[in-house]
């Protein structure tokens, strides 16, 4: 054989080998896809069957509650709706029948309960909406059998801040406002009734604007802002409230008056924000007389801020604060009192408030000794008897000096005693001075 025909043989086989090797790289590469195809197909049909399963175990505790709710079983069905939730946390229908049974059993709050974790828990807006529907609707309830309380406002607000726009939330709101924040001043209502220790509701008011300052500040709107400044100020002429709430209270209306372009809620809160300076002011003289030990009381009656309020009362000049000839000033309690336009304050007195527990009383009336104006302030420890009046007078009277009496400006110190049989009085002149003497009668 010829080189060149070996030479060629060769060639050919090597031509074939080539051939053989590249058609087992695709015959492999079929089987690859092939097996690549069926654990697809296997993983998807278990995905499916798994599905499957699932809904059909849901679907059989469903078809269980609805015969449950059928026969007036509903500790069962809400049972079974609990046993679909734990197949399936997110069935939408579980949650909604399980709602109804509680509705169906008057217990309200377990199915608001159950409507919102369910709307957690899968964002499904039906739920959402089923939510808020339950809650107005009880509020109707609230208002149509005339128990209107704040709770009932609570729920407003508690759909307001899942949904700022419910006209059906807001229309409720206007009648809440109308029921507890328009009626006599007697009504327990906005922040308290003065005849009243205990029931005060300043609190749950509070935390309901605030709750609704925030729907604001996150969802600006118009409709809200005024909700939100309606129920800033009661729609009375007088109302009360705690001493203790005052500083809170100026806070919230300053807040609020950051967002509402209101000249009512500004004064409002200026004259709140003066009772509170007030009520902080006489907190040291308050200390002094409960301490026993007077004495430091005429180095307190000497304070510019002491001498600047009497002198606002005597010149007519005082703002907010309502009161003439002897002001009580007191901790417990304080009326506010709208007039011409504007808001005024007032401290609770016994008369007022039988709670009060120490009365000062600031001398506001006019009264001069050879030219020098007199400044006075009383204290009254309680209602009881015999009751007590201590009262301390700068003024122009005659200080016994040896054997003479000599009139001057001094310090007297007067105690009386009220008791069914009369008054005991106790008079010291010069009170503190160099010739201070002690009288009775």
């Amino acid at each position: 054989m010829e080189k060149k025909e070996i030479r060629r043989n060769r060639e050919i086989e090597a031509a074939r080998a080539r051939r053989r090797k590249k058609r087992q790289k695709v015959v492999l590469m079929q089987k690859i896809m092939i097996a690549v195809f069926a654990v697809v197909v296997l993983i998807g049909g278990s995905i499916f069957s798994y599905h499957l399963v699932t809904d059909l175990k849901v679907a059989k505790q469903l078809e269980e509650a609805s015969v449950y709710i059928e026969n007036e079983d509903y500790d069962d069905a809400i049972a079974s709706c609990e046993e679909a939730l734990e197949i399936d946390s997110t069935s939408v229908q579980a949650y909604r029948t399980m709602a109804g049974a509680y509705l169906t059993k008057e217990e309200t709050a377990s199915a608001e309960q159950v409507l919102y974790q369910g709307w957690e828990t899968t964002q499904d807006e039906s739920l959402l909406q089923y939510y808020c529907t339950v809650l107005l609707n009880e509020a109707v309830a609230d208002i149509n059998n005339q128990s209107c309380t704040l709770n009932t406002l609570e729920k407003c607000v508690a759909v307001l801040e899942k949904d700022p726009d419910n006209a059906d939330a807001f229309r409720l709101m206007g009648v809440c406002y109308e029921r507890l924040f328009e009626g006599e001043p007697e009504q327990e209502g906005l922040l308290c009734n003065a005849s009243i220790s205990e029931g005060c509701g300043f609190k749950m008011y509070q935390d309901l604007m605030l709750r609704l300052l925030l729907v604001y500040e996150a969802n600006p709107g118009d409709e809200l802002l005024a909700e939100i400044a309606r129920f800033a100020e009661p729609g009375t002429e007088l109302f009360w409230m705690d001493v203790e709430h005052l500083g809170e209270y100026g806070e919230l209306l300053g807040r609020i008056a950051d967002h509402a372009d209101s000249e009512e809620i500004r004064q409002l809160t200026a004259c709140v924000q003066k009772a509170s300076e007030m009520q902080n002011f006489f907190t040291e003289a308050f200390t002094i007389f409960e301490s026993g030990d007077f004495a430091p009381i005429r180095d307190f009656m000497n304070k510019p801020e002491y001498i600047a309020i009497r002198d606002e009362f005597l010149n007519g000049t005082m703002e907010y604060w309502h009161g003439a000839t002897y002001i009580p000033v007191s901790r417990e309690k304080m009326k506010f009192v709208k007039a011409d336009g504007g808001w005024m304050f007032a401290f609770a007195d016994y008369e007022d408030y039988e709670g009060v527990e120490g009365l000062i009383n600031v001398w506001g009336a006019k009264q001069e000794d050879d030219g020098v104006q007199r400044l006075a302030i009383s204290y009254e420890p309680g209602t009881d008897e015999p009751h007590t009046t201590y009262e301390f007078i700068y003024l122009y009277s005659n200080v016994q000096i040896g054997d003479e009496y000599v009139p001057q400006m001094n310090y007297r110190f007067e105690t009386r005693v009220d008791t069914p049989e009369g008054t005991a009085t106790q008079l010291v002149g010069d009170w503190g001075g160099e010739h201070e003497w002690t009288t009775e009668f």
